[in-house]
């Protein structure tokens, strides 16, 4: 329930940001940092080892 609680502090913010807009294929994502069991990511310095794929999983840890 914490990850829950932790991730929707972190993409709710995003999410209902005055200024959100939809992302489309091909476009540039922001930069932007996440906490991980490794420590803190940040995209701009995982990007400079290579293609980055980043992916949201809606379901993820739930019942259903």
């Amino acid at each position: 329930m914490k990850k829950i609680i932790r991730t929707l502090g972190v993409i709710l913010p995003a999410l209902l940001a005055g200024n959100a807009v939809a992302a489309k294929i091909g476009d540039l994502a922001p930069n932007f940092a996440l906490p991980s069991t490794k420590g803190e990511i940040v995209l701009s310095e995982v990007v400079r080892n290579g293609p980055v794929v980043l992916a949201l999983y809606y379901a993820d840890f739930t019942s259903g």
